[in-house]
């Protein structure tokens, strides 16, 4: 029988059965379960935890280039390390993966990037988080963006929808989208740093998201759940709206005293 040592212990590796017929891929499976036991093992420190970098795709350097832009604090120097950063990490077509060794998502570098974009549909169809990072900076306008009304925390936790409803991660999320898609702010990018180009029809930069063909769908249940709060939106007078953004703001400040991050997750924290 296998087994690995854990600071001066050694643990047996508990032999899988299988038929006979599978017994080599069954000593295939315990070997490899043994050097990954090893591995984690050798990483571990003497009081018994790991520590190490959180590493993601080059999502989190791109958004950071964003949000530095957003805060006006689009230091040259510091773009251009996070710049280097993600081009260091480019595959071979000129495109970047979402995993380390993963394939490329995108075309040979930018302008066949762009050419697969308005393949796709251009930003017209992009998700929600893009499109919302997209009017914030004003390339779009926010009839573009789901609405996410602040009111969601007035809903009682009984309630069949409610933010309790939600992941943790989710909710860290969409609580201070619903402070933004209200107070809807607007940072004008400089006209280098646009993306107008990945547009298929300018004109549709105020398009809404198309609805499906097929007439009963959940996709078409949401967007005319989302036309009816678009036009509340335009309502002049919400009675709820103020007491529901201090619940909103109320939750935030709860829950990023003491941590390091709210709901230790970068789109909620950034």
């Amino acid at each position: 029988m296998a087994s690995f040592a854990r600071m001066g212990e050694e643990i047996p590796v508990v032999p899988v059965l299988v038929p006979s017929q599978e017994q080599d891929w069954a000593k295939r499976l315990e070997k490899t379960i043994e050097r990954g036991a090893n591995h984690l093992l050798s990483l571990q420190a003497e009081e018994g935890y790991w520590q190490g970098e959180l590493e993601a795709d080059t999502t989190l350097e791109s958004d950071y280039i964003y949000y530095l832009h957003v805060l006006g604090k689009a230091d040259p120097e510091r773009i251009a390390k996070l710049a280097n950063y993600v081009r260091r990490r480019q595959l071979a077509d000129g495109g970047w993966s979402i995993y380390p060794g993963g394939p490329s998502e995108q075309a040979r570098h930018m302008l066949q990037a762009r050419e697969t974009v308005g393949r796709l549909g251009g930003l017209e169809h992009t998700n929600s988080y893009v499109r919302f990072y997209l009017a914030l900076v004003g390339a779009v306008g926010w009839e573009l963006v789901p609405s996410i009304p602040p009111e969601l925390m007035l809903l009682p936790n009984w309630f069949y929808f409610n933010i309790y409803e939600m992941s943790s991660w989710t909710r860290g999320i969409v609580i201070p989208m619903a402070i933004l898609s209200s107070l809807r702010p607007e940072w004008r990018l400089p006209e280098r740093a646009r993306v107008d180009e990945l547009f298929k029809d300018p004109t549709r930069k105020t398009a809404a998201f198309d609805w499906s063909k097929q007439l009963l769908s959940w996709k078409n249940v949401f967007l005319a759940l989302d036309r009816g709060l678009k036009l509340y939106e335009k309502l002049p007078w919400k009675p709820l709206r103020q007491r529901a953004l201090r619940e909103a703001k109320s939750w935030m400040l709860n829950h990023i005293e003491r941590t390091e991050g709210l709901a230790a997750i970068y789109p909620a924290m950034m």
